[in-house]
């Protein structure tokens, strides 16, 4: 997987859900809401701790949030 632009927010993203319990993420297209974050919070990118719940992830179109779903479940 390539670089995105929310990459180096990565570590951050965690540091913050983890102390405020919920987080409300928004981005352009493209930044690695989808791809990256979904990841980072479960422990399996870079240096990140798991984060214990769920993951809501509102995607605008159906076909969006299944190829998404899907490449996670590859990853």
């Amino acid at each position: 997987m390539g670089s995105f632009p929310i990459d180096p927010l990565l570590n951050e993203l965690c540091v913050r859900l983890n102390r405020a319990g919920s987080l409300i993420l928004q981005a352009p297209p493209g930044a690695g809401k989808t791809t990256r974050v979904p990841l980072a919070l479960m422990g399996e990118l870079g240096e990140g701790e798991e984060i214990q719940g769920r993951i809501l992830l509102i995607e605008p179109r159906r076909l969006a949030a299944r190829a998404a779903a899907a490449r996670l479940a590859a990853s």
